[in-house]
């Protein structure tokens, strides 16, 4: 028995219990002690003869959520949108820049940046996943497939729902793939298939004038590729079939008609035609939109490449776009020594993927896009300089780099190019094309001509002192070498550099680029007139340099003597007569707009001379379609004959492989024959072209032309000036 305070005897109290929720009292919690949590008073409270209160339950802390990674990426993104939108630049703006061994940038256009932060993980540092299969690969770079990259065991199980085997036939809607090249039709693409004499003849035309200026397939194994499908054209892969049909209509695309009657017996224009539509048969049948097969990829593209000169310039654009999604899917924009493919898919991917780069490039330079593919964000290399027979598909180990000519010389002409102009564009202020920047001062002017000339002993020492001209495909390269530094140096020193658009520009100046642009389109006529490149015409006439072209028309209307002038006359003469086109498409505002400047130039001549001139076919041709005769014609004893109807002698010093001189187009027979049936009543006039509105030039060959009432301007009232 214990004794209470006050020393009286009680009995031993109660059995207590603790409250319940186990939190000190209010009094204890207040005045910072311990409370023994008895029920219905602690002892402190006892003491105190206090109330005892039990104190409230708090809520639970939260703890602080971490940002998802999502979250960081998202307020990262909008972190860089709001320093730009003010010109601040990114810090990491030098990873874009392309090393010597090619573009290394690691980010591509549309948020490879942020999946870069979205899923960092130390056992897989290459950036995305590329999942193939022999022939077939599928390339993914985003959260969702990057998360379930180790589910995927095997890389057939992502390959799968691509097959170009899949049928249409049933289904309430047509085929993806008819949107792009047509509905096809209902013919069995087995009876279009030539004979096997004719597709090994096709064959080999491929491999001598379209194989070395693309160099997109490896000739030994897909020869015997096409001989094997030859032999029973009942049981071709479609992705096989797809790639033979476009390579019939590039071969046949790459001859004239006097060849293709003598090889095969029949018109150009009709195996033209049946193959431009195999092709396309093929390829809907072949499901190329949704094929992961690099083969279906490439008979796309070698389509392209046949019909960049048919289709319009806008649509052929748009068109090139999808060839550069279906690369980016098949993972062609990402090196492929990254990943765990053979040397060989990794050299054969550079080699499509570059092709698709130069091909996109060349189209949106046509639509006036802006954004030549060159200037996108990619890291893969540019292929290595080695022939087809120094690959193999079996091979282990990377091919070594060769120096000197190979089969790939011309097309390493091109990649060197591409590499300069992206360099440019990353080093200076310059957009790639060496035609817009800040300015024209001449500190950046003198550092464009620096950069040139690096350019131009760079292709010496690595292109040109090994080509044989002796060889078409070496010949080819000396010209061209030389036609892009001309080119280049056009660009840089254009009048539209100027903010006044030229009108301050020296005459030194403006010599200079009358010289070159007039030397440009002599090395363009050469490829008409040569006999040892005729093979790839089909190329060069798909690059036209319009602004050489141009601009010596423009010079001409003030030029009236001299021989530069008759050398620049006769050019005139020649590219009219080699691209038709320019005086019988009559819908195209830009060829109409370059005939008014003919004839405007040619008047100038006209005036200048005194005495009556026959003038040339040519500007007859512009007259008649715009209604205005020539002017009549002197007794014949004083009339003189048209001085462009004989070839003049170039000669350019300190140029050894300069043309020695221009004959005739032997390829144009008959030149009323070739400008055929034009209506010369059609009502398509323009306004006035201020001497230097070059802005008004780039709008026209940009494909923008404003729009304007169609009021006859005064110099088409009563043709006093033509």
């Amino acid at each position: 028995m214990l004794a209470t305070p006050s020393g009286t005897p009680e009995t031993a109290p109660p059995m207590t219990e603790k409250i319940t929720r186990g939190h000190s009292c209010i009094l204890c919690q207040q005045r910072k002690v311990k409370c023994d949590k008895q029920k219905p008073k602690c002892g402190n409270c006892i003491k105190a003869r206090a109330e005892c209160t039990p104190s409230a339950p708090t809520l639970p802390r939260r703890r602080k959520r971490r940002l998802a990674e999502t979250d960081l990426a998202g307020r990262l993104r909008k972190c860089e949108h709001l320093l730009k939108s003010r010109g601040i630049k990114i810090d990491d703006e030098e990873l874009e820049r392309p090393g010597p061994d090619g573009p290394h940038s690691d980010f591509f256009p549309g948020g490879d940046r942020v999946i870069s932060m979205m899923a960092p993980r130390s056992r897989n540092p290459v950036k995305g996943a590329l999942f193939a299969d022999k022939d077939k690969s599928h390339y993914v770079e985003n959260t969702l497939w990057d998360n379930l990259r180790d589910e995927i065991g095997d890389p057939k199980e992502s390959l799968q729902g691509s097959s170009e085997d899949e049928s249409n036939d049933g289904e309430l809607f047509p085929n993806p793939e008819s949107l792009l090249v047509g509905h096809g039709f209902s013919k069995d693409l087995r009876s279009m298939h030539p004979n096997p004499v004719h597709i090994f003849r096709l064959w080999q035309t491929f491999l001598v004038n379209v194989n070395p200026l693309v160099k997109m397939v490896h000739a030994p194994t897909l020869q015997q590729t096409i001989l094997d499908a030859s032999e029973d054209v009942r049981n071709i892969p479609r992705h096989i079939e797809a790639l033979m049909f476009s390579i019939y209509f590039l071969a046949v695309t790459s001859l004239q008609n006097e060849d293709c009657q003598s090889m095969f017996g029949e018109q150009r224009s009709t195996l033209l035609a049946r193959y431009a539509h195999g092709t396309q048969q093929a390829l809907i049948s072949a499901r190329f939109l949704k094929s992961l097969n690099i083969s279906t990829l490439q008979a796309y593209v070698l389509f392209l490449l046949g019909v960049r000169t048919i289709f319009d310039a806008h649509s052929l654009w748009v068109l090139t776009g999808t060839s550069v999604r279906i690369a980016q899917r098949l993972g062609l924009h990402r090196d492929g020594s990254k990943h765990n493919i053979s040397p060989f898919d990794v050299e054969m991917r550079r080699r499509t993927w570059w092709q698709i780069v130069f091909l996109d490039g060349h189209s949106s330079k046509l639509a006036g896009a802006g954004f030549p593919g060159w200037l996108a964000k990619f890291d893969t290399k540019i292929p290595k300089n080695i022939s087809d027979s120094d690959l193999s598909p079996t091979m282990k180990e990377p091919p070594q780099d060769k120096e000197g000519a190979t089969e790939m010389i011309f097309c390493c002409l091109r990649y060197e190019t591409a590499q300069a102009l992206r360099t440019a564009r990353t080093t200076t202020n310059m957009d790639g094309s060496w035609s817009i920047a800040s300015g024209a001062s001449p500190e950046l002017l003198a550092e464009k001509d620096k950069a040139i000339d690096a350019l131009e002993i760079k292709f010496e020492k690595q292109f040109v002192q090994h080509c044989d001209p002796s060889i078409p495909l070496h010949l080819l390269v000396i010209y061209v070498a030389k036609s892009v530094i001309c080119t280049m140096r056009i660009m840089a020193h254009h009048p539209r550099q100027y903010p006044d658009k030229g009108a301050t520009m020296s005459q030194r100046e403006k010599d200079m680029l009358f010289t070159e642009s007039l030397k440009e389109m002599e090395y363009d006529s050469l490829g008409y007139t040569s006999k040892a490149i005729r093979g790839y015409l089909w190329h060069i006439t798909s690059h036209f340099q319009l602004d050489a072209f141009i601009y010596l028309l423009s010079e001409l209307r003030y030029r009236t003597t001299g021989d530069l002038v008759e050398r620049a006359w006769q050019q005139i003469k020649f590219s009219f007569e080699n691209r038709p086109e320019m005086i019988t498409d009559t819908k195209n505002s830009l060829y109409f707009a370059i005939g008014n400047l003919a004839l405007k130039a040619w008047a100038v001549r006209e005036e200048a001379m005194g005495s009556y001139q026959a003038p040339p076919r040519f500007i007859s041709l512009l007259r008649s379609q715009r209604n205005f005769p020539d002017p009549p014609r002197p007794p014949a004893e004083m009339q003189n004959e048209d001085p462009y109807s004989t070839p003049r002698i170039m000669d350019y010093a300190n140029e050894p492989l300069a043309p020695a001189s221009l004959p005739q187009n032997t390829n144009v027979t008959n030149i009323e024959q070739q400008w055929g049936d034009w209506n010369p009543e059609v009502d398509i006039n323009m306004p006035e072209i201020t001497p230097v509105d070059w802005a008004y030039w780039q709008t026209l060959m940009d494909g923008d032309l404003p729009a304007w009432d169609g009021d006859v301007g005064r110099d088409f009232t009563g043709g006093q000036q033509w």
